[in-house]
């Protein structure tokens, strides 16, 4: 759900906003909800209330607190969210830089523009959500999700293989796979082992080999769940009849 606000003390405008942001959902089928606001300060008393605002289409100029203000004091609070000048004077321009505006939209407001600024957002969200902190021995570490190969449990947290770094991370395997479950296609495939599916080469009878060649365990237990993800990551729905999931041993236990 994409959270957008409105901010505009001219309501023509804000019902110009409103018709092509509820256009673009339409056209691309996303889910988001929109609010309107009559000033500065009405939108931040329900701030205040409840942060759950992702955009903001902003008015600078309005009778009150004016939009840069606004800007500045959400930016001073460390708040990501993404911010669109919307004016008819095209002098605010360094201020928009000076607190990361996603872009500055000049009125007359033209809707393919308008479109744009909410495809940006989406993109700005998607890389956003490619990477995760994660608390580890040595403090806080970011990581790029997208380069997981597996996580194995170990008796302090979990060892964290990836592309080209092997991390130690505080949280277990089971808060783990919690933590990934909004990054990427992430799945437990045994007791102590989390793999990224995006990242498995080959599914075996008794393991999993990853790319560059490692190789996990899969439990009996879990191993059709597996051998369905891996199809439904890479093989179209149509053609998945023409696949057989590999058998696993029955003489395998977890390990």
């Amino acid at each position: 759900m994409l959270e957008i606000a409105v901010i505009d003390d001219e309501p023509l405008h804000r019902e110009i906003l409103v018709k092509y942001i509820t256009e673009w959902r339409t056209r691309t089928r996303r889910d988001l909800h929109v609010e309107t606001f009559p000033s500065c300060e009405a939108f931040y008393f329900a701030w205040c209330g409840n942060e759950k605002w992702d955009v903001l289409f902003l008015d600078i100029m309005m009778d009150g607190e004016n939009g840069v203000s606004l800007a500045r004091k959400l930016r001073q609070a460390g708040k990501q969210i993404h911010i669109i000048f919307t004016t008819g004077i095209a002098d605010y321009m360094q201020e928009g830089y000076e607190v990361d505006a996603l872009h500055y939209l000049l009125k007359p407001l033209k809707k393919e523009k308008v479109w744009a600024c909410l495809e940006k957002c989406l993109e700005r969200n998607e890389d956003n959500r490619k990477t995760v902190v994660l608390s580890a021995p040595e403090g806080l570490v970011r990581v790029d999700a997208a380069v997981i190969l597996y996580a194995e449990a170990t008796g302090h947290g979990c060892e964290l293989t990836c592309v080209d770094s092997v991390l130690q991370v505080r949280p277990g395997i089971q808060e783990l796979a919690q933590l990934l479950s909004g990054y990427g296609d992430f799945l437990l495939c045994h007791r102590s082992y989390l793999v990224n599916v995006r990242r498995i080469a080959q599914v075996g009878r008794l393991d999993l080999v990853m790319e560059g060649g490692a190789t996990v365990p899969v439990s009996r237990r879990l191993h059709t769940r597996v051998s369905q993800r891996f199809l439904q990551a890479f093989i179209p729905q149509e053609e998945r009849r023409a696949f057989t999931l590999p058998a696993s041993s029955h003489m395998e236990t977890e390990r």
